[in-house]
């Protein structure tokens, strides 16, 4: 009971205390250090008095419980607040680890964007929104034609206007080689419809320079609707054919999926396009 009742007053506050910069280290460690040094000092002191009832102190009681008690207070907290800090470093260090860890783990290296497991993991988590997948035009052919080195500089250009135009609150994740995903939050139609137009004609509009060398790029991309009724794979392949439809179009524009309805009264539809890119991709 009584080993409870310290356990409890010793290290009743840890797990409220969160180890993330020196201050709340400091005070927990002040804190742990007075009430290790007070149980060490009562313990010390109970000690003496048994000796004393047995008659083998040297000295009077008095002396030597001032002595024994001012001792044990000072050693106990000065190894106590030591070891506190040093803890406290520890787990400091272990917790920016983690969290430097987990950054990585949903980071693209190449482009500092989201990747795709990061994004899909925070798109399952949303019931209304919308998606676009944007993919760069002819990429192959800039990787034939200026080299390897000059494709990886589109790709960082490319995410770079994509972070700039498309900030918080939206996401934005490179999910593929030349693939990118944009998640719309908190915008109607109208304005992502609009965002996503601005977000071609920059990329258009724009010249990367690789190597000295001069590189223009355009995107194309596909739009889709995410509501409460749509599993994200339901939603990416909306997008995802309404990207294909964009490609076989022309490139260098955008397709909404609303765009692939079959109407009864067409002989050809857009839709027919888009089954025969994904068929031939």
């Amino acid at each position: 009971m009584l080993k409870k009742q310290i356990e409890s007053w010793v290290i009743s506050d840890i797990g409220l205390t969160e180890f993330d910069h020196w201050d709340p280290v400091l005070k927990f460690a002040t804190r742990l250090s007075i009430r290790i040094s007070m149980i060490a000092t009562v313990m010390v002191a109970g000690i003496l008095m048994v000796l004393n009832a047995f008659d083998i102190l040297l000295n009077p009681l008095a002396r030597d419980l001032a002595i024994g008690c001012s001792i044990a207070f000072f050693v106990s907290f000065t190894l106590t607040m030591l070891s506190s800090m040093y803890m406290g470093y520890a787990v400091i260090h272990l917790a920016r680890t983690r969290l430097e860890f987990q950054q990585m783990s949903r980071t693209d290296m190449l482009s500092g964007l989201l990747n795709r497991r990061a994004f899909i993991e925070d798109l399952s988590h949303v019931e209304r929104g919308h998606l676009l997948i944007l993919d760069i035009d002819r990429f192959k052919q800039i990787n034939d034609r200026y080299g390897h080195l000059a494709g990886d500089d589109v790709i960082v250009a490319v995410a770079a206007t994509l972070r700039e135009i498309a900030g918080s609150p939206h996401l934005v994740a490179r999910i593929g080689g030349e693939e990118f995903a944009i998640l719309f939050r908190d915008t109607d139609s109208a304005e992502v419809h609009a965002l996503a137009e601005k977000l071609r004609r920059t990329i258009a509009g724009r010249t990367i320079e690789s190597s000295h060398q001069t590189i223009a790029v355009t995107v194309s991309g596909g739009l889709a609707d995410i509501t409460p009724l749509r599993d994200f794979s339901a939603v990416y392949a909306a997008a995802d054919r309404a990207l294909y439809v964009a490609k076989s179009s022309g490139r260098n524009r955008l397709i909404h999926e609303r765009e692939l309805v079959r109407t009864p009264h067409a002989d050809s539809t857009i839709l027919d396009i888009a089954d025969a890119a994904i068929s031939a991709a």
